[in-house]
């Protein structure tokens, strides 16, 4: 697979033939998209798959999104992502729902999980979220210990702020083995990706009677976090590979801006002392994260595809291209294809065999 995100609205029909011209076969296009604007991409021969984000309250307003935001440890409201809580029964059954408006028309390929998680480190405080009243009933009803779990996340916080310290681990492999000096956050990172895993096996659920514009079955992929990172947001690539067709590691070398990157999510690791600073990733650690994602996956011929997204504005775009493909990639995404970046997209073409 060669895919990307993003189709100018410049020139859609010229960027689509451009696209195919390349060798790619598959475009990504956001919730907003409509039957008319993926036309063109359509009639160029791309398959278009769709994403949204999961817990989205950026339709709502402030009075509607205050009693769906996740909570912190003392109580207080938290943004992340621009979502709320993602075990809000409101704020799922709307993900379902967008999902379900697009893929009736018959038009897309699948459909992309995007913010299927909780929040990162590089949303600061949120990061030691969510402690509301229904992750609490949630809690209880899958078994864990809600009460420790906000102990020690607590305890966790407050070493974060209490001054200088020496990195709680020397690598992200290492570090959810030295978080378990606090159970008690332990437990609350397993209740995270048990929350994750429902969610992923509600929307698997909903999607499984549906079929593409060709007639095969609609395909569910999702959008995680890279191995480096995936553990703290609950994203656990074994449990997930089962409800899923394609696993799309966000591989971003370079700063993209927000979340999810190798660049904003380290350093604020770095910022939390739970790892030391990085100096500039390489194609080669890119290679190692795709790597590390291969063997986190069943094998090629039972498991989901694997492909990985990376960085399309990059001027090391073909080396890491290179990288992600011998480290185990089945196919390369990119995110994103703006105007006047098909100097890029040539290059990432050009290593993408």
């Amino acid at each position: 697979m060669r895919r990307i995100l993003g189709l100018p609205a410049e020139d859609p029909t010229g960027a689509a033939r451009f696209l195919v011209d390349q060798g790619f076969d598959s475009l990504v296009v956001g919730a907003e998209a409509t039957p008319e604007s993926i036309r063109p991409a359509l009639d160029a021969g791309l398959s278009v798959w769709f994403y949204r984000a999961a817990f989205s309250i950026r339709a709502l307003s402030e009075a509607e999104a205050q009693p769906l935001l996740a909570r912190d440890v003392d109580g207080q409201p938290r943004i992340w992502f621009n979502s709320g809580c993602p075990n809000r029964p409101q704020l799922r059954d709307a993900h379902v729902a967008a999902i379900e408006k697009l893929a009736h028309t018959g038009l897309f390929t699948g459909f992309m999980l995007d913010g299927i998680r909780f929040a990162s480190p590089n949303a600061g405080d949120a990061f030691f979220t969510c402690f509301c009243d229904v992750c609490r009933d949630k809690a209880a009803a899958l078994g864990f210990n809600f009460p420790q779990m906000r102990r020690d996340v607590a305890a966790l916080r407050d070493w974060c702020r209490a001054g200088d310290h020496t990195p709680l681990a020397s690598s992200a492999d290492t570090l959810p083995d030295a978080l378990r000096r606090w159970p008690g956050v332990a437990e609350w990172l397993r209740f995270r990706a048990a929350c994750t895993l429902e969610h992923v096996g509600q929307v698997r659920q909903a999607v499984a009677a549906w079929h593409g514009p060709d007639g095969s079955p609609f395909r569910l992929g999702a959008y995680l976090f890279t191995p480096a990172f995936a553990p703290l947001v609950g994203q656990r690539y074994g449990d997930l590979a089962p409800h899923l067709d394609i696993i799309s590691p966000m591989i971003y070398r370079i700063n993209t801006g927000g979340d999810s990157g190798l660049v904003p999510e380290w350093a604020a690791l770095a910022s939390l002392r739970f790892l030391p600073p990085h100096d500039e990733f390489t194609p080669e650690d890119v290679g190692a994260e795709v790597a590390g994602a291969r063997a986190l996956l069943p094998g090629v011929s039972s498991g989901p595809t694997l492909v990985p997204i990376l960085r399309l504005a990059d001027d090391l775009v073909a080396e890491t291209t290179r990288a992600a493909r011998s480290a185990g990639a089945d196919g390369v995404d990119y995110f994103v294809f703006r105007n006047d970046e098909q100097p890029y997209v040539r290059m990432a073409a050009g290593a993408a065999v």
